[in-house]
């Protein structure tokens, strides 16, 4: 862990609105962010891991939703800009090209076992993301997702790690889906709705064990390009 980290014990989004309804994240934590698509998984974790860096977390990023580049530019053109970072070492990005695989059980194992020895064999990392889970995980057994949760976990645990994830709510049956909320410090749940004549994201925070608030949170957004992520208000979240 990062001398700054080491002293640090909360991840904050950065966005003042995020942190003043939402509160800090209390390290280490397991956060699962779920949604379906365009629904602001990906701006939301990228929204932390901005966060995280600027509380002087060092952070490994692995992607199957973009490439190093597209990733880049796409935090860069919503005001989240850490291109310095990568350029310093303190943000690595990993790319998983997945999307064209034909996946079975096998398949599912290997690539998650080739995350876990990833997270393993960098422990220089303070923070690590896995966006999205969902290819591995469609296909995967049973007990090769509980391994993974579960050697998540003992990461997180035996080597004060957080770990952030984000999945679409389908890759899971329903008995699972409640297991990897259970195992969850942090949980998110990401869904899009059409308000009046505009669609929004709405973002439910149901569990925060981790966090120094410990209210139920449910709140709209858009994603603005000078900002960000910008919460709206409530009177317009519920119209």
């Amino acid at each position: 862990m990062s001398e700054k980290s080491s002293v640090a014990r909360y991840i904050r989004a950065m966005n003042p609105e995020l942190d003043r309804k939402i509160g800090e994240l209390r390290i280490p934590f397991l956060c699962l962010i779920e949604g379906p698509n365009d629904s602001g998984k990906s701006v939301l974790t990228q929204q932390y891991v901005y966060g995280a860096l600027k509380c002087g977390f060092k952070t490994l990023y692995i992607t199957t939703e973009s490439g190093i580049r597209g990733l880049l530019k796409s935090m860069d053109e919503i005001s989240l800009s850490v291109t310095e970072y990568y350029l310093k070492g303190l943000l690595q990005i990993y790319e998983l090209h997945v999307k064209d695989l034909e996946w079975d059980e096998a398949l599912s194992s290997r690539f998650l076992e080739l995350i876990l020895n990833t997270i393993k064999l960098r422990e220089y990392f303070d923070l690590y993301v896995i966006d999205s889970l969902t290819y591995l995980v469609t296909r995967a057994k049973e007990d090769d997702i509980l391994n993974f949760f579960t050697e998540a976990r003992n990461i997180i645990e035996e080597k004060n790690k957080s770990i952030i994830i984000t999945a679409h709510p389908y890759a899971f049956n329903e008995e699972m889906l409640v297991r990897m909320r259970s195992i969850s410090d942090v949980h998110f749940i990401l869904q899009v709705k059409e308000i009046g004549d505009r669609i929004v994201k709405l973002l439910q925070v149901p569990k925060l064990k981790g966090a120094v608030k410990q209210t139920s949170i449910t709140l709209s957004f858009d994603v603005d390009p000078a900002f960000g992520i910008k919460v709206l208000p409530f009177s317009r979240a519920r119209a």
